[in-house]
């Protein structure tokens, strides 16, 4: 048995919310990791989601909070703790989920509590009333009113003395971290989607990218026929309207990072939310040639593939990581 397989005997309590003014209407999760033998709160986080469905701002909330586990301790004994039964429940296996929304973010949290029992940790899920819920439900409140929330609180003073530390960041384990364009108040996430060499792939792509994102994501792309077909495609799954233009396309005259790429990157940095954009392998490339500060001459070191997915995350305070590049699972 791995070191790994055996879990970290860590214990962790997440605390999730989610609401809704309007249901559906304007809506947002707030989500927080907590200590159980001190009650210190390690991880708060919280973001609006546009117009969305009082659930389905639960099930973001839980998907906040799994995520969290994940880059704090991914083999831990997780206790999760929600004041909606219909979340608890139907994660629990014992109700039936109806709704394709609902479904969707069900699905991609039983991925995340899979990727937790993998690591030799566990998840299981207790109904708790509202009134113990209320750090949770007051971050939801926060991103209902339109604000993002990203917040670390680590021991970091080395003596055993428990000092303090806020950040806007939360990388992945082993990502890389640099400074970036400033941002807005709220983080961006971006999933970046190489175009794929014909439409064969395209549903597949779409329903892993569905996976990935919820309510309120914006789609851009190049606009050349084959990435305007696929962001059309990703806009109607989203209920939105693709923006295409010439600046996602990748074709800019030069060598390495395509300048009109990087330009139309940074322009999403500075409105933040959450964002799917299709492009060629070059304009990929740029993206993580400008977060990572790769030289000109292993700009084409990074591997992806036709159809593959790579996200990035950049934080409130300009800090950028890399979640993830060419996955690829989807095409198999």
């Amino acid at each position: 048995m791995t070191a790994a397989s055996r879990g970290s005997g860590r214990r962790l309590v997440v605390e999730a919310d989610g609401g809704s003014r309007g249901n559906p209407g304007v809506a947002g999760y707030g989500a927080l990791v907590r200590d159980p033998a001190n009650g210190r709160v390690l991880v708060e986080l919280a973001e609006p989601l546009g117009k969305a469905s009082n659930n389905v701002a639960e099930y973001s909330g839980l998907i906040a909070g799994l995520r969290a586990v994940l880059d704090l301790d991914p083999g831990a004994t997780v206790r999760v703790k929600m004041d909606s039964k219909l979340v608890v429940e139907q994660m629990s296996g014992r109700w039936k989920i109806k709704h394709e929304d609902m479904r969707r973010l069900a699905l991609e949290a039983r991925d995340l509590c899979a990727e937790i029992s993998d690591a030799g940790g566990s998840v299981d899920f207790e109904w708790i009333p509202r009134e113990k819920n209320k750090d949770a439900d007051a971050l939801s409140n926060d991103a209902m009113d339109g604000k993002s929330v990203h917040r670390i609180l680590t021991n970091v003073t080395g003596d055993g003395s428990d000092a303090d530390r806020e950040s806007s960041s939360l990388p992945a384990q082993g990502d890389s971290e640099v400074a970036s364009t400033p941002t807005s108040s709220r983080p961006l996430r971006l999933l970046l989607v190489q175009a794929p060499l014909d439409d064969a792939a395209v549903p597949r792509i779409v329903t892993a990218v569905r996976r990935l994102v919820g309510p309120g994501t914006s789609v851009v792309g190049a606009d050349d026929d084959l990435a305007t077909r696929m962001a059309a495609d990703l806009a109607a799954a989203l209920e939105v309207e693709p923006h295409t233009a010439g600046d996602w396309s990748g074709q800019a005259p030069g060598e390495g990072a395509d300048d009109r790429v990087r330009t139309a990157y940074h322009s999403l940095t500075a409105s933040g939310g959450t964002v799917v954009a299709v492009t060629s392998r070059r304009g990929v490339l740029s993206v993580l040639a400008d977060v990572l500060g790769t030289p000109v001459e292993r700009f084409w070191a990074v591997a992806t593939a036709p159809g593959s997915l790579t996200a990035v995350e950049v934080w409130e305070n300009g800090s950028a990581s890399v979640a993830f590049t060419n996955r690829t699972d989807h095409l198999a």
